[in-house]
């Protein structure tokens, strides 16, 4: 196999996994067998003050403290691999321990390719999470509300030449949660279907041209209401994608989705952005963002357009010490669609998060980090979604 395309390959394979970050991890420790088994537990110590632990207008701070174990680990066969994780986290609060949580959760992939330019992955993933609701209207939350999220994937591509690809993708997902009313506001799940198929073309060894297009299907617990519970969602965008470089990554494509939930149709502007730049030994680069529609969680009548957008900073003055930072941006506007609920109000909120880190190496096994996070939230029309919220802390990470 030529070595040109054998970098289109895994420049394929890297585009086609970019939502799942298991495989960016960095495989530098662990336990080792062979060169080809990898196993590197961690556990993470944190001490944390929270400004406002419910999201609300009316705020109530305090100190929570996490104990977050888990463990990493990759086996590497002849053209093909696994990658997984796998974590455990508990959080106490001094004052309103009513509001401990635990979550868990798994991730696991696996490829296979060949000398003839086929590509497959598979994955799925699995996070569980019992924690008090902070999401009734009225300022007040709830109690332990349980919420469960699993999701699946299947990729193939293929490599017709050293300059033309294409690939398909299936996904499933599922969003679950246990509802009490006399606890607490009711929210909605969903379960999703998603097929996607890609085309690109190699304008250079370090760019290509991409188009690719969407199908999903949702489905809600709405059997009752007077559209049903299905909805569907029809997407195609168009960009531009890295070759398989060590310094840039980038996949940027635009686009427009249409969405049709209670018999509208809706139509909005869709965009796909993830990039990083490693501009230095020292200095890195990231950018992030996504524009799509979803089914709302507080209400069967209403529908979700999401824009989201980020950037992150990395940098290393030395070799011990890492100062990280970020900004991101998540916009989200709420619309009623059926013409039975004209008393749920349409509404939009805008969220504003800075956050920075810095990490001190003790040595390869222990490092030590602070951090501080702010948040703004503003809503149109809903008063008890106007919060703003600050977050620091102090932790020591310890890995194998």
């Amino acid at each position: 196999m030529s070595k040109q395309k054998m970098l289109f390959k895994w420049g394929a394979l890297s585009c086609l996994l970019l939502p799942f970050s298991a495989e960016a991890q960095d495989y530098t420790q662990g336990f080792r067998y062979q060169d080809r088994l990898m196993i590197s537990p961690y556990v993470n110590l944190e001490a944390i003050f929270d400004s406002n632990i419910i999201y609300a207008h009316d705020a109530a701070g305090d100190w929570i403290y996490r104990l977050n174990p888990g463990a990493d680990f990759f086996f590497k066969g002849n053209e093909w691999g696994i990658v997984g994780n796998v974590w455990y986290a508990h959080s106490w609060h001094q004052k309103y321990d009513e509001k401990d949580e635990h979550r868990f959760g798994q991730r696991l992939s696996a490829f296979r390719e060949s000398s003839k330019g086929w590509i497959v992955s598979v994955g799925q993933g699995y996070t569980e999470s019992d924690q008090n609701d902070s999401r009734t209207l009225d300022g007040g939350d709830g109690i332990w509300r349980n919420r469960v999220y699993f999701d699946a994937f299947g990729t193939l591509s293929y490599a017709f030449n050293p300059k033309l690809s294409a690939g398909l993708t299936v996904s499933f997902a599922d969003m679950w949660y246990a509802n009490k009313g006399e606890k607490y506001q009711v929210l909605h799940g969903w379960k999703q279907w998603a097929l996607g198929g890609e085309v690109s073309y190699a304008l250079s060894t370090r760019s290509r041209f991409a188009v690719i297009g969407s199908y999903q299907e949702y489905y809600t617990g709405a059997k009752n209401m007077t559209f049903g519970n299905l909805s569907r969602n029809y997407s195609l965008q168009g960009g531009f994608m890295s070759g398989l470089t060590e310094r840039i990554r980038y996949r940027a494509l635009i686009g427009a989705s249409l969405y049709d939930y209670g018999g509208e149709m809706s139509a909005a502007p869709s965009y796909t952005l993830d990039a990083s730049w490693k501009i230095s030994s020292k200095l890195a680069l990231t950018a992030a963002g996504a524009g799509y529609f979803q089914p709302s969680e507080t209400s069967f009548y209403q529908k979700k357009t999401i824009y989201t957008l980020s950037g992150g900073v990395t940098y290393r003055p030395i070799k011990k010490v890492t100062l990280t930072g970020d900004a991101i941006y998540r916009g989200e506007d709420n619309q009623t669609v059926d013409k039975y609920s004209s008393s749920v109000a349409d509404y939009s909120r805008n969220q504003y998060t800075l956050r920075a880190r810095v990490s001190y190496s003790l040595h390869r096994y222990a490092s030590i980090y602070t951090s501080a996070e702010y948040t703004y939230q503003d809503s149109n029309r809903l008063h008890e979604q106007q919060w703003d919220r600050y977050r620091m802390s102090v932790g020591l990470s310890l890995r194998y």
